[in-house]
């Protein structure tokens, strides 16, 4: 972990980050903040609401924002990350841009950087003249990615074009909204936004099953929350 120590954030009942914890321990470890890593929208299915105030309480003291671009499918098309506050954020090609999920990979896909960042990124000996000013060392063995994997996105890409892609997300969001919709009442979507609504994946709570069943062996997962995304 690069020498660095984790300090959590708890969420709050609606499943947002508690921005007056987070203000608090960012100003308790001001002196050694180095970043905070964010998912937007987050695993529980919801847009935090106050991402940019998140991303303004690091900057004030002295972190830098990274971004996971793993549900970059309930974005594309409707918003930035870079507009947010970000200072970094990965663009997972699975799910989002149509590479298949799971198996353990494949993990590939481009990492953009705010302009500040961008003399620090990764160099590669065999591209030497792309290099940036400082860059490191090599983070991979291909300079620009898998070359089995990638021509999948571009293809993707090109044949959806910008108002496919945007469409993409709408339909994602829609396509969750309509599956909590339906599944509610019979089972606890744990966390939903202001309006009631989620992003493109939802939480359905299943705790319950093993109060209910209390003759049958409980299988390990019984209490565990189980995840239904639309990709």
């Amino acid at each position: 972990m690069c020498g660095m120590k984790i300090v959590a954030v708890q969420s709050d009942p609606h499943g947002n980050i508690d921005i007056a914890q987070l203000q608090e321990k960012a100003v308790e470890h001001a002196d050694n903040l180095a970043a905070l890593m964010v998912t937007y929208p987050s695993t529980y299915g919801v847009f935090e609401e106050g991402i940019r105030e998140i991303c303004s309480i690091v900057h004030d003291n002295g972190g830098q924002v990274y971004m996971d671009g793993a549900n970059m499918n309930a974005q594309v098309g409707l918003c930035k990350p870079g507009e947010m506050g970000a200072d970094v954020c990965h663009l997972n090609l699975h799910k989002t841009f149509c590479i298949p999920h799971g198996g353990g990979g494949p993990g590939v896909g481009p990492i953009g950087l705010a302009e500040h960042l961008s003399p620090f990124a990764p160099g590669h000996p065999l591209v030497p003249q792309c290099a940036p000013e400082q860059a490191t060392g090599a983070v991979a063995a291909a300079p620009w990615g898998s070359a089995s994997i990638l021509p999948i996105s571009w293809m993707y890409n090109k044949m959806m074009g910008g108002d496919g892609l945007q469409r993409a997300t709408e339909v994602a969001i829609l396509n969750a909204n309509y599956m909590a919709s339906r599944l509610a009442g019979a089972y606890d979507i744990l966390y939903t936004g202001t309006n009631g609504r989620c992003a493109h994946e939802f939480i359905l709570d299943v705790r319950g099953f093993k109060a209910s069943v209390p003759t049958q062996p409980s299988p390990p997962f019984a209490s565990a929350r189980v995840m239904c995304g639309f990709f």
